[in-house]
Protein backbone atom coordinates (compact mmCIF):
# COMPACT_ATOMS: atom_id res chain seq x y z
CA UNK A 1 0.00 0.00 0.00
CA UNK A 2 2.80 2.26 0.61
CA UNK A 3 4.12 1.63 -2.31
CA UNK A 4 0.90 3.07 -4.20
CA UNK A 5 1.48 6.40 -2.36
CA UNK A 6 4.78 6.62 -3.86
CA UNK A 7 5.24 10.15 -6.43
CA UNK A 8 6.39 7.80 -9.95
CA UNK A 9 8.59 11.07 -10.40
CA UNK A 10 11.13 13.30 -9.37
CA UNK A 11 9.30 16.59 -10.63
CA UNK A 12 6.75 16.54 -7.70
CA UNK A 13 6.25 19.45 -5.70
CA UNK A 14 7.27 18.04 -2.24
CA UNK A 15 10.71 16.34 -4.12
CA UNK A 16 11.43 20.47 -5.43
CA UNK A 17 10.37 22.04 -2.27
CA UNK A 18 12.60 19.92 -0.39
CA UNK A 19 15.41 20.49 -2.39
CA UNK A 20 14.97 24.31 -2.46
CA UNK A 21 14.80 24.26 1.34
CA UNK A 22 17.97 21.87 1.64
CA UNK A 23 19.40 24.35 -0.68
CA UNK A 24 19.26 27.44 1.44
CA UNK A 25 20.05 25.38 4.64
CA UNK A 26 23.21 24.75 3.33
CA UNK A 27 23.96 28.35 1.60
CA UNK A 28 24.08 29.19 5.58
CA UNK A 29 26.69 26.15 5.91
CA UNK A 30 28.70 26.59 3.12
CA UNK A 31 29.91 30.67 3.93
CA UNK A 32 31.81 28.79 6.62
CA UNK A 33 34.75 27.49 4.87
CA UNK A 34 37.28 30.36 6.12
CA UNK A 35 35.69 30.19 9.99
CA UNK A 36 39.21 29.26 11.50
CA UNK A 37 40.70 32.50 9.15
CA UNK A 38 37.87 34.56 10.78
CA UNK A 39 38.90 33.15 14.18
CA UNK A 40 42.37 34.06 13.61
CA UNK A 41 40.91 37.44 12.85
CA UNK A 42 39.35 37.90 16.12
CA UNK A 43 42.43 36.47 17.74
CA UNK A 44 40.67 33.81 19.21
CA UNK A 45 43.09 31.38 21.48
CA UNK A 46 44.61 28.81 19.04
CA UNK A 47 43.71 26.71 21.58
CA UNK A 48 40.07 27.07 21.18
CA UNK A 49 39.68 27.66 17.32
CA UNK A 50 39.46 23.66 16.36
CA UNK A 51 36.42 23.24 19.35
CA UNK A 52 34.73 26.53 17.87
CA UNK A 53 34.89 25.12 14.76
CA UNK A 54 33.43 21.85 16.00
CA UNK A 55 30.72 23.25 18.23
CA UNK A 56 28.13 23.52 15.55
CA UNK A 57 28.15 19.90 14.64
CA UNK A 58 28.93 19.04 18.03
CA UNK A 59 25.80 19.95 18.69
CA UNK A 60 23.83 18.48 15.63
CA UNK A 61 25.39 15.46 16.94
CA UNK A 62 24.03 15.51 20.63
CA UNK A 63 20.91 16.11 18.97
CA UNK A 64 20.07 14.12 15.69
CA UNK A 65 19.89 10.75 17.69
CA UNK A 66 16.84 12.44 19.83
CA UNK A 67 15.18 13.89 16.72
CA UNK A 68 15.82 10.85 14.45
CA UNK A 69 13.92 9.36 17.65
CA UNK A 70 10.61 11.56 17.57
CA UNK A 71 10.72 12.75 13.55
CA UNK A 72 8.10 11.46 11.22
CA UNK A 73 6.21 12.46 7.93
CA UNK A 74 3.36 14.01 9.68
CA UNK A 75 5.73 16.32 12.04
CA UNK A 76 8.56 17.24 9.82
CA UNK A 77 7.50 20.18 8.36
CA UNK A 78 7.01 21.43 12.13
CA UNK A 79 10.69 20.64 12.52
CA UNK A 80 12.08 22.45 9.52
CA UNK A 81 10.08 25.94 10.43
CA UNK A 82 11.60 25.64 13.92
CA UNK A 83 15.12 25.10 12.62
CA UNK A 84 14.74 27.51 10.02
CA UNK A 85 13.90 29.98 12.91
CA UNK A 86 16.77 29.07 14.94
CA UNK A 87 19.27 29.00 11.98
CA UNK A 88 18.16 32.81 10.82
CA UNK A 89 18.60 34.18 14.81
CA UNK A 90 22.14 32.86 14.98
CA UNK A 91 23.42 33.93 11.79
CA UNK A 92 21.99 37.34 12.51
CA UNK A 93 24.04 37.13 15.92
CA UNK A 94 27.68 36.25 14.21
CA UNK A 95 28.58 39.99 13.44
CA UNK A 96 28.50 40.61 17.12
CA UNK A 97 30.07 37.96 18.87
CA UNK A 98 33.35 38.49 19.13
CA UNK A 99 34.54 36.46 22.05
CA UNK A 100 35.07 32.67 22.72
CA UNK A 101 31.95 32.24 24.94
CA UNK A 102 29.91 34.27 22.86
CA UNK A 103 31.02 32.55 19.89
CA UNK A 104 30.43 29.33 21.38
CA UNK A 105 26.69 30.24 22.22
CA UNK A 106 25.96 31.75 18.27
CA UNK A 107 27.66 27.60 17.49
CA UNK A 108 25.19 26.20 19.89
CA UNK A 109 22.61 27.96 18.79
CA UNK A 110 23.45 27.64 15.11
CA UNK A 111 23.77 23.77 15.42
CA UNK A 112 20.73 23.68 17.01
CA UNK A 113 18.75 25.44 13.98
CA UNK A 114 20.73 23.44 10.88
CA UNK A 115 19.92 19.88 12.81
CA UNK A 116 16.48 20.70 13.57
CA UNK A 117 16.26 21.76 9.98
CA UNK A 118 18.04 18.68 8.12
CA UNK A 119 16.62 16.11 10.23
CA UNK A 120 13.01 17.35 9.33
CA UNK A 121 13.78 17.43 5.96
CA UNK A 122 14.75 13.68 5.49
CA UNK A 123 12.19 12.55 7.84
CA UNK A 124 9.97 14.07 4.87
CA UNK A 125 12.52 12.70 1.95
CA UNK A 126 12.51 9.42 1.89
CA UNK A 127 8.51 8.98 1.40
CA UNK A 128 9.35 11.14 -1.43
CA UNK A 129 11.59 9.07 -3.61
CA UNK A 130 10.56 7.09 -6.34
CA UNK A 131 11.28 3.39 -5.63
CA UNK A 132 13.41 3.22 -9.12
CA UNK A 133 14.83 7.16 -8.48
CA UNK A 134 16.74 6.31 -5.35
CA UNK A 135 20.38 7.01 -6.08
CA UNK A 136 18.92 9.85 -8.42
CA UNK A 137 17.36 11.39 -5.74
CA UNK A 138 19.80 11.22 -3.21
CA UNK A 139 21.88 12.43 -6.09
CA UNK A 140 19.83 15.46 -7.01
CA UNK A 141 19.53 16.25 -2.90
CA UNK A 142 22.96 16.56 -2.71
CA UNK A 143 23.10 18.69 -5.41
CA UNK A 144 21.96 21.34 -2.75
CA UNK A 145 24.47 20.90 -0.59
CA UNK A 146 27.09 21.12 -3.77
CA UNK A 147 25.60 24.26 -5.75
CA UNK A 148 26.22 26.25 -2.22
CA UNK A 149 30.28 24.80 -1.94
CA UNK A 150 30.68 25.78 -5.49
CA UNK A 151 29.11 29.34 -5.57
CA UNK A 152 29.38 31.20 -1.75
CA UNK A 153 32.94 30.66 -1.11
CA UNK A 154 34.20 33.08 -3.93
CA UNK A 155 31.17 34.94 -3.64
CA UNK A 156 32.02 36.10 0.11
CA UNK A 157 35.48 36.63 -0.58
CA UNK A 158 34.51 39.07 -3.26
CA UNK A 159 31.83 40.95 -1.25
CA UNK A 160 34.03 40.62 2.18
CA UNK A 161 36.19 44.03 1.60
CA UNK A 162 32.84 46.03 1.36
CA UNK A 163 31.74 44.71 5.05
CA UNK A 164 32.34 46.43 7.85
CA UNK A 165 34.01 43.82 8.95
CA UNK A 166 34.13 39.59 8.02
CA UNK A 167 31.45 38.58 10.66
CA UNK A 168 29.14 40.48 8.55
CA UNK A 169 29.21 37.72 5.57
CA UNK A 170 27.21 35.51 7.78
CA UNK A 171 24.53 37.82 8.53
CA UNK A 172 24.32 37.87 4.51
CA UNK A 173 22.76 34.08 4.37
CA UNK A 174 20.11 34.81 6.92
CA UNK A 175 17.80 36.40 4.71
CA UNK A 176 17.93 33.14 2.35
CA UNK A 177 16.12 31.36 4.19
CA UNK A 178 12.91 33.21 4.24
CA UNK A 179 12.48 31.25 0.78
CA UNK A 180 12.40 28.13 2.53
CA UNK A 181 9.94 29.06 5.03
CA UNK A 182 7.18 30.04 2.13
CA UNK A 183 7.42 26.55 0.96
CA UNK A 184 6.60 24.80 4.03
CA UNK A 185 2.72 25.99 4.48
CA UNK A 186 1.88 23.62 1.27
CA UNK A 187 4.54 21.73 1.81
CA UNK A 188 3.41 20.94 5.36
CA UNK A 189 -0.76 20.36 4.02
CA UNK A 190 1.06 17.73 1.83
CA UNK A 191 3.35 15.77 3.88
CA UNK A 192 0.54 15.27 6.52
CA UNK A 193 -2.26 14.34 4.14
CA UNK A 194 0.34 11.58 2.87
CA UNK A 195 1.43 10.29 6.08
CA UNK A 196 -2.33 9.75 7.03
CA UNK A 197 -2.84 7.97 3.69
CA UNK A 198 -0.56 5.58 4.38
CA UNK A 199 -0.14 2.55 6.92
CA UNK A 200 0.62 3.28 10.57
CA UNK A 201 3.98 1.13 10.43
CA UNK A 202 5.39 3.09 7.32
CA UNK A 203 5.10 6.65 9.28
CA UNK A 204 5.36 5.71 13.40
CA UNK A 205 8.15 6.14 15.09
CA UNK A 206 10.51 2.99 15.61
CA UNK A 207 10.82 1.93 18.99
CA UNK A 208 14.77 2.38 20.41
CA UNK A 209 15.46 -1.80 20.37
CA UNK A 210 14.13 -1.52 16.64
CA UNK A 211 16.43 0.88 15.70
CA UNK A 212 19.34 -1.11 17.89
CA UNK A 213 18.25 -4.19 15.76
CA UNK A 214 18.82 -2.54 12.71
CA UNK A 215 22.39 -1.57 13.28
CA UNK A 216 22.87 -5.33 13.54
CA UNK A 217 21.81 -6.10 9.85
CA UNK A 218 24.32 -6.66 7.34
CA UNK A 219 26.02 -3.57 6.13
CA UNK A 220 24.53 -0.80 8.53
CA UNK A 221 27.28 -0.02 10.25
CA UNK A 222 30.04 -0.37 7.85
CA UNK A 223 28.04 2.42 6.04
CA UNK A 224 28.08 4.64 9.08
CA UNK A 225 31.40 4.26 9.73
CA UNK A 226 32.74 4.89 6.47
CA UNK A 227 30.24 8.00 6.42
CA UNK A 228 32.16 9.27 9.82
CA UNK A 229 35.75 8.56 8.25
CA UNK A 230 34.65 9.96 4.88
CA UNK A 231 33.74 13.37 7.03
CA UNK A 232 36.06 13.36 9.02
CA UNK A 233 38.87 13.43 6.55
CA UNK A 234 36.65 15.83 4.05
CA UNK A 235 36.18 18.39 6.54
CA UNK A 236 40.33 18.73 7.10
CA UNK A 237 40.25 19.82 3.35
CA UNK A 238 37.32 21.76 3.79
CA UNK A 239 38.07 23.86 6.82
CA UNK A 240 41.82 24.25 6.69
CA UNK A 241 41.91 24.46 2.66
CA UNK A 242 42.15 28.48 2.70
CA UNK A 243 44.93 28.49 5.20
CA UNK A 244 46.90 26.37 2.64
CA UNK A 245 45.69 28.51 -0.33
CA UNK A 246 46.92 31.37 0.72
CA UNK A 247 50.08 29.94 1.72
CA UNK A 248 51.22 28.90 -1.77
CA UNK A 249 49.39 31.83 -2.92
CA UNK A 250 46.46 31.24 -4.51
CA UNK A 251 44.31 34.57 -5.52
CA UNK A 252 41.06 33.56 -4.81
CA UNK A 253 41.22 30.50 -1.73
CA UNK A 254 37.21 30.56 -2.53
CA UNK A 255 37.89 28.80 -5.90
CA UNK A 256 39.69 25.21 -4.68
CA UNK A 257 35.53 24.86 -3.77
CA UNK A 258 34.25 26.10 -6.96
CA UNK A 259 36.21 23.86 -9.05
CA UNK A 260 35.65 21.05 -6.61
CA UNK A 261 31.95 21.70 -6.76
CA UNK A 262 31.43 22.31 -10.39
CA UNK A 263 33.16 18.73 -11.35
CA UNK A 264 30.70 16.97 -8.61
CA UNK A 265 27.26 18.99 -10.09
CA UNK A 266 28.78 17.64 -13.58
CA UNK A 267 29.00 14.07 -12.41
CA UNK A 268 25.45 14.20 -11.36
CA UNK A 269 24.03 16.20 -13.77
CA UNK A 270 25.60 14.04 -16.59
CA UNK A 271 25.56 11.02 -14.89
CA UNK A 272 22.01 10.98 -12.91
CA UNK A 273 20.46 8.47 -15.34
CA UNK A 274 22.94 5.89 -14.56
CA UNK A 275 23.40 6.44 -10.97
CA UNK A 276 21.44 3.73 -10.07
CA UNK A 277 22.95 1.23 -12.45
CA UNK A 278 25.53 1.37 -10.30
CA UNK A 279 26.47 -0.91 -7.50
CA UNK A 280 26.33 1.78 -4.26
CA UNK A 281 28.67 -0.17 -1.99
CA UNK A 282 31.45 -0.52 -4.48
CA UNK A 283 31.09 2.31 -6.16
CA UNK A 284 31.59 4.21 -2.92
CA UNK A 285 34.39 1.96 -1.38
CA UNK A 286 36.59 2.30 -4.38
CA UNK A 287 35.48 6.46 -4.56
CA UNK A 288 37.00 6.50 -1.07
CA UNK A 289 39.75 5.15 -1.81
CA UNK A 290 41.32 7.15 -4.85
CA UNK A 291 40.27 10.46 -2.61
CA UNK A 292 42.77 8.51 0.02
CA UNK A 293 45.54 9.03 -2.95
CA UNK A 294 44.51 11.98 -4.02
CA UNK A 295 44.25 14.18 -0.88
CA UNK A 296 48.06 13.76 0.39
CA UNK A 297 48.75 15.70 -3.16
CA UNK A 298 47.51 18.80 -2.01
CA UNK A 299 50.13 19.53 0.28
CA UNK A 300 52.92 18.72 -2.83
CA UNK A 301 51.04 21.31 -4.91
CA UNK A 302 53.98 23.33 -5.90
CA UNK A 303 55.87 20.85 -7.01
CA UNK A 304 53.82 19.34 -9.46
CA UNK A 305 55.06 20.01 -12.49
CA UNK A 306 51.79 21.68 -14.03
CA UNK A 307 52.52 25.62 -14.09
CA UNK A 308 51.98 27.57 -10.98
CA UNK A 309 50.74 25.71 -7.72
CA UNK A 310 47.60 27.55 -8.03
CA UNK A 311 47.21 25.72 -11.33
CA UNK A 312 48.12 22.52 -9.77
CA UNK A 313 45.43 22.35 -6.95
CA UNK A 314 42.82 23.47 -8.72
CA UNK A 315 43.24 21.01 -11.33
CA UNK A 316 43.17 18.27 -8.89
CA UNK A 317 40.36 20.14 -7.04
CA UNK A 318 38.37 19.06 -10.00
CA UNK A 319 39.27 15.45 -9.64
CA UNK A 320 38.46 16.11 -5.91
CA UNK A 321 34.73 16.71 -6.85
CA UNK A 322 34.02 14.06 -9.50
CA UNK A 323 35.22 11.63 -7.09
CA UNK A 324 33.08 13.05 -4.36
CA UNK A 325 30.06 13.34 -6.90
CA UNK A 326 30.62 9.69 -7.32
CA UNK A 327 30.78 8.51 -3.94
CA UNK A 328 28.65 10.27 -1.48
CA UNK A 329 24.88 9.60 -2.99
CA UNK A 330 26.29 6.13 -3.27
CA UNK A 331 26.63 5.80 0.66
CA UNK A 332 22.92 7.50 1.10
CA UNK A 333 22.10 4.79 -1.79
CA UNK A 334 23.14 1.77 -0.40
CA UNK A 335 22.15 2.74 3.09
CA UNK A 336 18.58 2.42 1.61
CA UNK A 337 19.36 -0.93 -0.41
CA UNK A 338 20.44 -2.64 3.31
CA UNK A 339 17.50 -1.04 5.46
CA UNK A 340 14.77 -2.71 6.35
CA UNK A 341 11.68 -0.37 4.86
CA UNK A 342 10.13 0.61 8.34
CA UNK A 343 13.89 1.87 9.49
CA UNK A 344 15.06 4.07 6.27
CA UNK A 345 14.29 7.36 7.46
CA UNK A 346 16.33 6.26 10.56
CA UNK A 347 19.23 4.78 8.84
CA UNK A 348 19.09 7.75 6.41
CA UNK A 349 19.34 9.98 9.73
CA UNK A 350 22.19 7.69 11.60
CA UNK A 351 24.33 8.69 8.16
CA UNK A 352 24.08 12.13 9.35
CA UNK A 353 24.82 11.43 13.22
CA UNK A 354 28.05 9.94 11.31
CA UNK A 355 28.48 13.04 9.66
CA UNK A 356 27.61 15.65 12.40
CA UNK A 357 30.23 13.34 14.17
CA UNK A 358 33.05 13.57 11.46
CA UNK A 359 32.85 17.33 11.07
CA UNK A 360 33.53 17.23 14.75
CA UNK A 361 36.86 15.18 14.50
CA UNK A 362 38.19 16.81 11.58
CA UNK A 363 38.45 20.52 12.67
CA UNK A 364 38.69 19.45 16.04
CA UNK A 365 42.52 17.57 14.38
CA UNK A 366 43.48 20.01 12.64
CA UNK A 367 43.05 23.20 15.07
CA UNK A 368 45.12 21.07 18.14
CA UNK A 369 47.91 19.71 15.51
CA UNK A 370 48.35 23.16 14.05
CA UNK A 371 48.50 24.48 17.53
CA UNK A 372 51.36 21.74 18.27
CA UNK A 373 52.88 22.92 15.09
CA UNK A 374 51.94 20.12 12.16
CA UNK A 375 52.38 21.38 9.06
CA UNK A 376 49.45 21.99 6.73
CA UNK A 377 51.31 19.45 4.76
CA UNK A 378 50.49 16.90 6.93
CA UNK A 379 46.96 17.63 7.93
CA UNK A 380 46.30 16.15 3.92
CA UNK A 381 48.55 13.00 4.99
CA UNK A 382 46.12 13.07 8.10
CA UNK A 383 42.75 12.96 5.98
CA UNK A 384 43.88 10.82 3.24
CA UNK A 385 44.44 8.03 5.95
CA UNK A 386 40.67 8.54 7.31
CA UNK A 387 39.53 8.42 3.60
CA UNK A 388 41.37 4.81 3.19
CA UNK A 389 39.71 3.61 6.13
CA UNK A 390 36.33 4.71 4.58
CA UNK A 391 37.01 3.23 1.52
CA UNK A 392 37.90 0.29 3.48
CA UNK A 393 34.88 0.15 5.52
CA UNK A 394 32.25 0.49 2.75
CA UNK A 395 33.93 -1.66 -0.41
CA UNK A 396 32.83 -5.39 1.72
CA UNK A 397 29.13 -3.77 1.17
CA UNK A 398 29.50 -3.87 -2.37
CA UNK A 399 28.17 -8.04 -2.27
CA UNK A 400 25.26 -7.16 -0.37
CA UNK A 401 23.82 -4.40 -2.75
CA UNK A 402 24.57 -5.45 -6.50
CA UNK A 403 23.99 -3.61 -9.54
CA UNK A 404 20.33 -3.10 -11.08
CA UNK A 405 19.22 -2.39 -14.00
CA UNK A 406 17.49 0.98 -14.38
CA UNK A 407 13.84 1.17 -14.73
CA UNK A 408 11.92 2.60 -17.29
Amino acid sequence: MSQDKTPSTLMSYEFCALCVVSLVCFCNLAIFYGFYNYLQYLNIDPHWRGPLLALEPLTALALRPYLSGILNLGNSTRAMRLGSGLAIMALLCYPFAESAPSIALVRVIHGAGYVTLASGLMAAFTHFLPRDRVAQGFGLLSLTSLLPSALMPPFVETVTPFLPAPGWAYAMAAPLMLPAILLLAPLGRKSRALAAALPPEDTRRPAWSEVLSGLREPGVLPLILGNFCLTSGHTIVYFFMKSWSLTIGVVNPGLFFTFANLATIAVRVLGMRSLDTLNPGRAAGLAMIFLAGLVPCFGLATRMGLGSGEHALLYMAGLYGVALGLGMPMFNAAMYRVSQPKLRGTNTNLLLVALDAGFILGPVIGGWALAAGLSLQSLFVVSGGLLLASGLAVLPVGRLTPAEPRKV
